[in-house]
């Protein structure tokens, strides 16, 4: 019974340990400024224009995504995120962000960053509605962002960082899965029997 106790135990701290890793997926810059960095291998075909068309598709709150001309991606977005009520969550904010992908000798390189946290109130319609003219840098201390927020939205954002890497890096490798084509419907001919 102690055998399976301290299983049970060990098995709950390493996926705790996994869960409060992803923040560490971030780090400063020069500019002091939250930034998530990646370098990947490429295959040296790949099309920035369809790497953009595939990343509008695919990415959840990705708000613009574009090509340049010397082969590189540039990506604006948001993520929502909320705070915990007894019976559901209501909107405490949204994180901005933007993202660059370029490719250079068989490689692409993914940074994310300009993280700015805007801040959401209930309107006069009961609707929780962006504040005007509010737009805090997570860098930035503020009396709205508390410490223990801002470890919540690292590991958010630590966690979005991976996913986007992960899309990213399948689609320059061609491990994006292709749809099976839909198996056609049986038709039955009522008037044989």
């Amino acid at each position: 019974m102690m055998k399976k106790i301290l299983i049970i135990l060990l098995v709950a701290l390493t996926c705790s340990a996994a869960c409060f890793a992803q923040k560490d997926s971030l780090s400063l810059n020069e500019q002091n400024k939250y930034t998530y960095f990646k370098v990947g291998s490429a295959l040296p075909d790949v099309s920035a224009e369809s790497l953009a068309d595939y990343l509008k598709k695919n990415l959840a709150g990705l708000q613009s995504a574009s090509a340049t001309k010397n082969n590189m991606v540039t990506a604006k977005g948001g993520m929502l995120v909320y705070k915990k009520g007894l019976i559901t969550g209501q909107e405490e904010g949204r994180i901005d962000y933007s993202f660059t992908i370029d490719f250079k000798e068989n490689k692409y390189r993914l940074i994310m960053g300009d993280y700015n946290f805007v801040p959401y109130q209930r309107n006069r319609y009961g609707v929780f509605a962006q504040v005007d003219g509010v737009n805090i840098p997570l860098e930035k201390t503020d009396v709205r962002i508390t410490a223990k927020q801002l470890a919540v939205y690292l590991d958010k954002l630590g966690a979005f960082g991976i996913k986007t890497n992960k899309i990213v890096s399948d689609f320059v490798n061609k491990k994006t899965s292709v749809k099976a084509p839909k198996e056609a419907l049986k038709k039955v001919d009522t008037q044989k029997w």
